[in-house]
């Protein structure tokens, strides 16, 4: 899969202040929406940021291990049972 890139020279104003054009904007940010920017390298990155309307519990790594566990021993135990 080719993803097209489209790119833009734009001026940097006072105190950092940029303009994403609008052809760069359409189809991924919202009018006032919430974007994530990164440094990578000699590079910024800039993407949009979809917020919930309820809140999200973030989960630690110890969790997700345990989660991941739990999910091996049922598959196991349903694959004995011939159900998956």
């Amino acid at each position: 899969m080719q993803v097209q890139t489209q790119e833009e020279i734009i001026k940097l104003q006072p105190r950092g202040v940029i303009t994403i054009p609008k052809r760069l904007r359409e189809g991924l940010f919202d009018d006032a929406g919430i974007a994530k920017i990164k440094r990578l390298g000699r590079k910024l990155i800039i993407e949009p940021v979809k917020t919930l309307s309820y809140p999200v519990r973030s989960y630690t790594d110890k969790e997700l291990r345990e989660f991941f566990e739990l999910d091996e021993e049922e598959t196991k135990e349903l694959k004995t049972k011939g159900l998956v």
